[in-house]
């Protein structure tokens, strides 16, 4: 964490073996693991994924045969939001636009809040089923 409680870095990592491992890949694998620093601190050290990658299976024979970006995004918006809002019902639309106030509907990934008016909220009433 930055010093603002913003997050500086973050990451993780998930091995799963498959079925029928032998006991020596299996223990290898384990040494590896516990030798490790924190991802967290192999990531503040400037350590890519294919680096700790490398560490995690160290003498296992590597290879990587693909790489992507990742990152943390939402595809939410006031559309996508509309939709779901359409999607519950003329009768709960009707109930939010009789109590005559503004809503606003959060996305629970990102924490965007969108606010709808009671004449936005009657448009989409036009649309729901």
């Amino acid at each position: 964490m930055n010093k603002d409680n913003t997050v500086k870095c973050a990451g993780g990592f998930i091995v799963q073996v498959m079925p029928f491992i032998e006991d020596e890949v299996l223990n290898k694998l384990e040494a590896n693991i516990q030798k490790i620093q924190s991802v967290t601190s192999m990531l503040d050290n400037g350590h890519t994924p294919e680096q700790m990658l490398e560490q995690v299976l160290e003498e296992l024979d590597l290879e990587i045969t693909d790489t992507m970006p990742a990152q943390f995004y939402c595809n939410c918006s006031k559309k996508r939001i509309e939709k779901a809002i359409i999607s519950i019902g003329k009768k709960e639309i009707q109930e939010m636009i009789d109590e005559g106030k503004e809503i606003e509907v959060k996305c629970h990934f990102c924490n965007t809040a969108y606010k709808y008016t009671v004449d936005e909220l009657k448009e989409l009433l036009k649309q729901a089923r």
